[in-house]
């Protein structure tokens, strides 16, 4: 319940959601990554958005904002709401498979998927400097 009122609430802020971006070409698919500690180091942009997630579970909002490219967007309520709430809805963050899309100037798309039945989501990520941040706004 925590993660669908998280969720919900980063919705509310979010722009109007668009729908994903088209799939990559089989030929330059890109390969997902997994947080657990037997898989591959996450890609930077993937590793972002996996970060925030964390940031979010653990209700820390100083860290969820330094994540993402406007943090005034990110309200410290809702970062607290969010405390705990993945495996309150069963989603084990060491589980969960990331995708980036192709990168195009600064910018990528990085897709979710929660491994327990929750739809695929979607995080746009930008790099700013060296750094990857998240698009907060554009949880589809």
């Amino acid at each position: 319940m925590r993660l669908l009122l998280a969720m919900g609430a980063l919705l509310v802020v979010a722009a109007c959601g668009g729908s994903d971006p088209p799939e990559a070409s089989p030929a330059s698919s890109p390969t997902p990554t997994r947080t657990a500690t037997s898989a591959p180091a996450l890609e930077p942009a993937a590793a972002v958005v996996d970060a925030l997630m964390r940031a979010l579970d653990a209700g820390d909002c100083k860290a969820a904002r330094k994540l993402v490219v406007t943090p005034s967007e990110l309200g410290c309520d809702v970062v607290e709401q969010s405390k705990d709430s993945f495996a309150d809805e069963g989603i084990d963050l060491d589980e969960v498979t990331y995708r980036v899309g192709a990168v195009h100037d600064a910018s990528a798309t990085v897709r979710i998927t929660w491994g327990n039945g929750y739809p695929t989501e979607s995080y746009d990520v930008q790099r700013i400097g060296s750094r990857w941040k998240v698009v907060f706004d554009s949880a589809a």
